[in-house]
């Protein structure tokens, strides 16, 4: 799954993602930045434990989704940066 960062550098979390976190509007995240990669933890003010129903609906959406990953070059950043991605 793809997705592009707005002029004002912010992201949407596709709507199929956050159905099966059941992420709502004004969900906080935790950020994480590591080896060249961001990681989003929702944090909840209660612990929260996922079904397997939930567990079984994420892999099929990266099952679904693996391959389709667009390889990030300079190029790739240029036409960003112009808008054309």
């Amino acid at each position: 799954m793809t997705i592009t960062m707005t002029a004002k550098h912010q992201i949407t979390i596709p709507q199929k993602i956050a159905d099966v976190l059941n992420l709502k509007k004004g969900a906080i995240f935790d950020v994480v930045v590591d080896k060249g990669r961001i990681e989003l933890i929702p944090l909840e003010t209660r612990e929260r434990k996922f079904t397997e129903e939930e567990y079984a609906k994420l892999e099929i959406l990266a099952k679904k989704e693996k391959g389709k990953e667009k390889q990030i070059t300079s190029k790739f950043i240029d036409n960003l940066k112009k808008g054309k991605a």
